[in-house]
């Protein structure tokens, strides 16, 4: 191993500090990193003065950036709360019976082919929308999502019809009852816009998005005597 020389009129102990100072000047590029690093990783943790945490900026809500396949499942997921189960349970609807293998009764009045579902009339849509309480909108999207009516199964489109009521009839109690915080009323109009065009998985999607409240933080249990 090399010994490190002194330089004539350099002390023992200056020499100590010099080589103490380069070692030091050689960490810091790292220590610059570290610390960096950490700046960035606690930014969205600083509290405000209200008690608030900071919070990074808004990269658009998760229902507008999710494809379709995506809001299938959170339409999926929010048809599993227990608010959705009772309001399925207890919402009356016309009855839906399959006539034959291709006709569709709708409260033992309108019938319609299902195999011509590209040939029904405006008169006809309004009429069914009429009798479930939905838009013309949510049953043209309906009929839409079968590509050919001509393989179109009727019991598999009654099964569909009954869904989509119910989930229309659901979202829109529920995003009339809702209460946007101020500068937010854009979500709820644009919620119910989807639902009016009939783009229900949307309309879930922004529903499931929804901030939820927070638990209390300080609870406290008061037992008198």
């Amino acid at each position: 191993m090399k010994e490190r020389k002194i330089s004539q009129g350099e002390g023992p102990v200056s020499a100590l500090r010099r080589c103490q100072s380069k070692s030091a000047a050689s960490g810091l590029p790292a220590i610059h990193t570290v610390i960096a690093t950490f700046v960035i990783l606690t930014l969205g943790m600083i509290p405000t003065s209200k008690g608030q945490t900071l919070r990074l900026p808004d990269l658009g809500s998760q229902a507008a950036q999710t494809q379709p396949s995506s809001l299938s499942l959170l339409a999926a997921q929010g048809r599993q709360h227990p608010g959705y189960q009772v309001f399925a349970g207890h919402l009356a609807l016309p009855s839906i019976a399959v006539v034959g293998e291709t006709t569709l009764e709708v409260g033992g009045m309108t019938k319609f082919d299902v195999s011509r579902l590209d040939r029904l009339t405006l008169t006809q849509k309004e009429t069914l929308a009429g009798q479930f309480e939905v838009t013309v909108g949510v049953v043209d999207k309906l009929l839409a999502s079968f590509s050919n009516p001509a393989s179109t199964d009727a019991a598999q489109l009654a099964g569909k019809l009954r869904l989509a009521v119910i989930d229309y009839r659901y979202l829109l109690e529920r995003w009339t009852q809702y209460r946007p915080p101020a500068g937010e009323e854009k979500v709820k109009a644009d919620a119910l816009l989807a639902l009016r065009a009939g783009d229900i998985d949307k309309a879930w999607g922004m529903f499931v998005d929804l901030p939820k409240p927070k638990p209390p933080v300080a609870l406290q249990i008061v037992v008198q005597n």
